[in-house]
């Protein structure tokens, strides 16, 4: 009897042992796909990023762009205040140089 009682408890022993380790592989399993999909994630989360620094130097090129465009625009309508301000002196000379007199800014 003490013989078979104690195959028993060997056969129970490496049963629960068997289990244990089936159980440790599946724990072992599922943290790594874990750590494979969290890997998988902060990959995208850096491609992601990357993609938002890409977009924010756009944005600032675009605003560079706007800048330069709304400066060219201030110097072109300088131009053209400058340019109706001497059409404006040339036509008052001529008025001069054919003797009639001078209109006012006034409109008649």
């Amino acid at each position: 009897g003490a013989a078979v009682m104690a195959t028993e408890q060997g056969t129970k022993a490496v049963e629960a042992g068997v289990k244990q380790s089936r159980e440790a592989g599946e724990s072992i399993r599922i943290l790594t796909e874990s750590i494979t999909e969290a890997a998988q994630a902060a990959t995208q989360i850096a491609a992601s990023s990357q993609q938002q620094l890409v977009g924010m130097d756009q944005v600032a090129l675009a605003m560079e762009n706007i800048k330069q465009a709304s400066t060219q625009n201030v110097a072109s309508t300088r131009q053209a205040e400058t340019a109706a301000q001497n059409l404006h002196e040339i036509g008052r000379r001529f008025e001069l140089l054919i003797g009639r007199p001078p209109r006012s800014n006034e409109n008649p």
